[in-house]
């Protein structure tokens, strides 16, 4: 399994077609991926707003969830999404978690750090249906969806300097209550590795934008290993089996 966050790719930018060369070697493997939220600098899901990115995403997820899992979850970049696009994708969530078949748990994770109160009443404000509606149907909508963009870089400013190392080992051990499994998470844009007072595990899926790191997850035996996505990928042990 691999899991990807905080890609926060723009449209026609170098880090997109950087991006777009990570699915195409992910193509070559058997792997199914999690999109841990804020793959885009802003994505709301109404064609209106949808740039050529955006649908180049939507049609390699339609593409390859023929040939493996492709499961997306909201970032606080991303609106409408899951509501709009979820015929793309294997599961997509716009809150909470997905859960696999082994409990462990994955999340992008900008609601864990209740003491954010300016984000969380933002985040109330715009993720609603009264706002979808606005963003579907007013004249002018697409000039509301930069004034989003320009708020969504003052909500959390200075909570995102620092790492809730306490509200996210409190959060990670009340969703596994105890049992030895693990919660990923993007949104803190670092790695982050750490055991619950359960015995579970919490881990952060560090940033793509900053160095392309990717999480690689077997779920049967725990093992997690975080690198660049050119070293991961290459791993021989990733490649697509013969007899796929």
């Amino acid at each position: 399994m691999i899991l990807i966050a905080d890609a926060h790719i723009e449209d026609g930018s170098e880090n997109q077609a950087e991006f777009f060369r990570m699915l195409a070697a992910i193509q070559r493997t058997d792997q199914d991926v999690v999109f841990l939220g804020d793959i885009f600098e802003l994505w709301i899901g109404f064609a209106r707003y949808e740039k050529p990115c955006h649908k180049l995403f939507l049609n390699w997820c339609r593409e390859q969830k023929k040939h493996r899992g492709i499961v997306f979850l909201e970032g606080n970049h991303e609106y409408f999404v899951a509501r709009e696009r979820r015929a793309f994708f294997t599961v997509c969530f716009d809150d909470g978690a997905w859960q696999d078949d082994q409990g462990n748990l994955f999340c992008h994770g900008d609601q864990i750090n209740r003491q954010d109160k300016n984000y969380l009443r933002f985040r109330r404000a715009v993720k609603n249906n009264l706002t979808g509606i606005i963003l579907r149907f007013l004249p002018g909508g697409p000039a509301l969806g930069l004034i989003l963009k320009r708020l969504l870089k003052k909500t959390n400013h200075e909570f995102r300097k620092h790492l809730p190392e306490k509200a996210l080992l409190n959060f990670a051990a009340a969703k596994l209550q105890g049992a030895p499994k693990i919660v990923f998470v993007g949104h803190f844009h670092q790695t982050y590795t750490n055991t619950t007072t359960g015995g579970g595990r919490v881990h952060i899926v560090p940033g793509w934008f900053q160095e392309g790191g990717i999480t690689c997850f077997e779920p049967e035996s725990g093992y997690i290993e975080t690198l660049p996505w050119r070293v991961l990928l290459a791993s021989p042990s990733l490649k697509k089996s013969e007899k796929k």
